[in-house]
């Protein structure tokens, strides 16, 4: 017999599930942190623009003195320009027009595809479906049709998206489509004219603010620190947060994914363990077929036909001594009983001899006939007819048919021949039987252990 499996010692222990990470108590944490953040930045902004203000030398002042001049000049030109402009801006309307519509279409054509319209709604599924995954109370085939899905849905997610920048393109051009109409509508020379105007006024604060003095600089300076070493805190803060949050995120998905190939090697474990219990299934049905005798059913058939033989011989006319001499030995080797003998006649019934009718059926003649033709039944062999079933049994031992009484002697020579045959050669047949069967079992028992190798380096 083979040895016992060795693929159970690939099997790692199982680990305690680590707790799954809370994505939206992060998402909140992360959201209060990037308040404070922005709450800084806004008060960053505000004393930059205050130190901005107060700088007459350079920087923002002056920069925006400039930009007001440079604007200035600006107007002037596209006053003057506004007129040859108008050729373009027809061009640039058709164009957008004509894009507007063939996008709006991609986009219809792409939205029909879909199930979902937008990213929350898949998002949502998924969260959902990766829950009941993760929740361990699935079955395998459940799990693993929750898993396509999940694949399925982000295939379809990264569709949506491209869905979204499609719409956000249109939206654009429609919103330039617009201006351009705006345009279209009025010159805008009036609005070129009140942006001069207030230009100019913005010039006049700019050259009074210059006469600001410095005093405040020196506590906007240690403002303006404070706020930088509180961004840095926050900043760090929220480093440490999603350090913390990947690191567990990360050891839980490690853990979900050693435990799905756990699950996977118990499951090979098992399929070999009932393979291995089937082959030894197999070995020990084979086993009990050896031990059977040969040529017992062979042995048995010998018996049958030359005991039916027997039981229609005494009908035959005229039957040597000889016959009979034969006849009483294949019966006596066969173990068959003898038809007239009355210690084989069960107590309460009587032997009855067989009619003419009867002898008349079994030799194949009727009793018509045989009354007629009795003057001459001694010139001619008289026909037997057997049971389609006996007629298989003398093709399954190779023996002859007797077609005739004169026949069945001989018929039963052969069959006692033929059983002293098998009789001689059963042990040495079983011997041979259980050596061949022992071969199978052996070559049964390689293949299984070819088979769980196999097994144990894939686990690995």
């Amino acid at each position: 017999m083979a040895p016992e499996s060795t693929v159970a010692g690939v099997v790692s222990p199982k680990k305690t599930r680590p707790a799954r990470p809370d994505f939206d108590q992060h998402k909140q944490e992360l959201a209060a942190i990037d308040a404070e953040i922005d709450k800084l930045r806004k008060s960053q902004d505000e004393v930059r623009d205050k130190l901005n203000k107060t700088d007459t030398r350079k920087g923002p002042h002056a920069d925006k003195r400039s930009k007001t001049l440079g604007r200035l000049q600006e107007i002037r030109a596209e006053q003057a320009e506004l007129r040859k402009s108008r050729g373009k801006v027809f061009d640039r309307q058709a164009a957008l027009t004509a894009s507007i519509s063939k996008k709006a279409a991609e986009l219809k054509a792409q939205q029909s595809k879909l199930t979902y319209k937008t990213l929350d709604e898949i998002d949502e599924t998924i969260t959902k479906s990766e829950k009941q995954i993760d929740s361990g109370s699935l079955k395998i085939v459940d799990e693993r049709r929750l898993s396509s899905e999940v694949s399925a849905l982000r295939r379809a997610r990264k569709l949506v998206e491209q869905a979204s920048k499609l719409q956000g393109v249109i939206d654009a051009e429609v919103a330039e489509l617009a201006e351009i109409d705006a345009q279209l509508a009025d010159t805008n020379a009036q609005a070129l004219s009140d942006e001069f105007e207030r230009l100019q006024g913005e010039l006049d604060l700019l050259k009074a603010s210059q006469d600001l003095g410095q005093q405040q600089r020196s506590g906007l300076f240690n403002e303006r620190a404070e706020v930088l070493k509180s961004l840095d805190q926050m900043w760090e803060k929220k480093r440490a947060l999603q350090d913390e949050h990947r690191r567990q995120n990360n050891e839980y998905y490690q853990w979900q994914q050693e435990d799905r190939k756990r699950r996977a090697i118990e499951e090979k474990q098992q399929r070999i363990q009932e393979q291995r219990e089937r082959r030894l299934a197999i070995a020990q049905e084979q086993r009990e077929e050896a031990e059977v005798p040969a040529f017992a059913d062979e042995i048995s058939g010998c018996d049958s036909l030359i005991l039916y033989l027997s039981g229609i011989l005494p009908s035959a006319a005229g039957g040597s001594a000889k016959l009979e001499t034969n006849s009483q030995l294949s019966l006596t080797s066969s173990g068959a009983r003898d038809a007239d003998s009355s210690t084989h006649i069960p107590a309460g019934m009587v032997a009855v001899k067989k009619t003419s009718v009867e002898e008349s059926y079994f030799a194949g003649v009727s009793l018509a006939k045989n009354k007629k033709k009795s003057a001459r039944k001694d010139k001619r062999v008289e026909a037997l007819k057997h049971p389609l079933a006996v007629v298989e049994r003398f093709l399954e031992l190779r023996v002859d048919i007797p077609t005739t009484s004169a026949s069945i002697a001989e018929a039963i020579e052969k069959l006692n021949a033929r059983r002293k045959h098998f009789v001689e050669t059963q042990a040495t047949a079983t011997e041979e039987n259980k050596r061949k069967a022992e071969e199978k079992i052996a070559k049964l028992m390689a293949e299984l252990d070819v088979d769980e190798k196999m097994a144990n380096g894939s686990a690995h």
